[in-house]
């Protein structure tokens, strides 16, 4: 039946995201094995379960996928000082300082008002329109909040996005 077809679909789709999300923690140094897993059948209306040992087969991208160079040291910094050395880390930008407490009350604030939901992909307009404001009364620099500032979720995503939608192949880009 076609809801037992869009189950299996389901399923599937699962299953390959899942064992994506498996390879892409497990993945280092560009290397990585894709392991054989039992698939199980389409539900029907009889009682019998069948199981057939499968392997996926993934886009070849998935195996040119390497662990970030910041992500693998930061990695090393945290087992470090798990193994009780003091270590400097310069390598994410993560301060080692607490937060302000301003930045803690407004945070449990958010919390207690079930303010948890996902934003505008842009950010919202609150903190788009502070932004604003902060460059003009510090820096003297107006932009449009609705359609000049984008909030994102990290120097790399923004980075990358931002050479992503402005290269093509074949440019050539100047990296400082």
């Amino acid at each position: 039946t076609s809801q037992n077809k869009q189950t299996t679909m389901v399923h599937q789709l699962f299953h390959r995201s899942a064992l994506l999300a498996f390879l892409l923690i497990n993945s280092t140094n560009g290397f990585v094995q894709t392991p054989t897993f039992q698939r199980h059948a389409a539900p029907s209306t009889s009682l019998k379960s069948t199981t057939e040992e499968s392997e996926i087969t993934l886009n070849p991208l998935v195996s040119s996928v390497k662990m970030s160079k910041t992500v693998e040291i930061f990695s090393l910094v945290k087992q470090m000082e798990a193994d009780g050395i003091s270590v400097t880390s310069l390598c994410v930008g993560e301060p080692d300082f607490p937060p302000p407490q301003a930045v803690l009350d407004a945070s449990v604030a958010a919390i207690q008002s079930c303010d948890t939901r996902y934003t505008a992909v842009a950010g919202t307009a609150a903190l788009r329109n502070a932004i604003a404001k902060d460059l003009k009364d510090r820096k003297g620099l107006e932009y449009n909040p609705i359609t000049e500032i984008v909030v994102g979720n990290g120097a790399k995503q923004c980075v990358y996005q931002g050479v992503l939608a402005t290269c093509g192949p074949g440019d050539d880009v100047i990296v400082p």
